[in-house]
């Protein structure tokens, strides 16, 4: 089972365009194997929809994790 990763704003630095993990089951297990540093929150998106830490993946699908922004007063 294979896995497309894609990240954007600060998370470009620690993850390759692009990049594949195997035999992953859920978006948490994913996002462990990735090892990145503490980005705080994130919003996760499989196949364009959001989603939550345990939901499941599937062969061919694309995980999309966006840094969380917030700020203002």
């Amino acid at each position: 089972m294979s896995i497309t990763i894609k990240v954007a704003g600060n998370l470009r630095r620690h993850i390759p365009p692009d990049a594949q993990l195997q035999e992953v089951s859920t978006v948490g297990q994913a996002i462990e194997r990735l090892a990145m540093p503490d980005v705080g929150s994130l919003l996760m998106l499989v196949n364009g929809q959001m989603v939550h830490w345990h939901t499941e993946l599937q062969d061919g699908d694309t995980l999309e994790l966006i840094p969380a922004i917030c700020g203002g007063s």
